[in-house]
């Protein structure tokens, strides 16, 4: 197992390196839009190429917000919000399994028994899903941070996937949409206007799953409520 980390360390050094190179001096987003313009004819070889750019990111760390606002500039939006998110979700997941085979007993063995870290496990174990799907949800901690860090938990992969399938719903709403309007030149990418409907659709995204919240709890506490009314025999009159 030391090795397979050894290898995996290495690729993603490999990869940063590959991609400071090629963006050195340029931008990667305007360089990607640029050769989509040119090779516009092959728009199935380059969807299956940015999917693959988005698995290989996805492993190494690096960002890959560009790539699926490619998505949403090369095809027409609904497909693309498909494809998107599809690749998104199996390329978290194969980041998971990669991580979780590799560090997670290294990493358990050697920090699984600090106090912070049983802290924070309690709260997964109890909160998983939630913590999830919040921390992809409102677009803001860094996508390489949560791929490599809850496969170091106690999370359930099922958990894992289910929250990441929900949390990635605006992020790739988000980018490949972009990507969309900038095609059709209705918005600018550093138009303020950009980050105002941005910012709409993380907050709306967040109220809909603190409703949905809120009403899980309101059942629950119903249900317990019934199940202790239930337990309790009735006196007879």
């Amino acid at each position: 197992m030391k090795q397979l980390r050894i290898v995996i360390i290495a690729f993603i050094l490999i990869s940063v390196g590959v991609f400071i190179w090629l963006t050195a001096g340029s931008d990667a987003q305007s360089m990607l839009f640029e050769r989509i313009e040119v090779s516009d004819q092959r728009i199935v070889f380059l969807a299956l190429v940015i999917s693959v750019l988005i698995l290989l990111s996805s492993l190494s760390g690096l960002p890959i917000f560009y790539l699926s606002m490619a998505m949403g500039f090369l095809l027409t939006l609904a497909p693309a919000l498909l494809i998107c998110w599809g690749v998104n979700v199996l390329s978290v997941m194969a980041t998971f399994f990669l991580v979780r085979t590799a560090f997670t007993d290294y990493f358990r063995e050697k920090y699984g028994e600090k106090k912070l870290i049983k802290r924070i496990n309690k709260r997964i174990r109890k909160y998983g899903l939630w913590t999830v799907v919040f921390s992809r949800g409102i677009y803001i901690i860094p996508t390489n941070l949560i791929n490599f860090s809850y496969p170091l938990s106690t999370i359930t992969s099922r958990t894992y996937l289910l929250g990441t399938a929900v949390g990635l719903i605006p992020e790739c709403l988000i980018n490949v949409l972009t990507g969309y309007l900038i095609k059709h030149e209705v918005i600018l990418l550093s138009s303020p206007e950009t980050h105002t409907w941005q910012a709409a659709i993380i907050g709306g995204f967040i109220v809909i799953l603190l409703l949905v919240f809120v009403l899980l709890k309101i059942r629950q506490n119903h249900r317990k409520k019934f199940k202790t009314m239930k337990g309790i025999p009735f006196e007879n009159s």
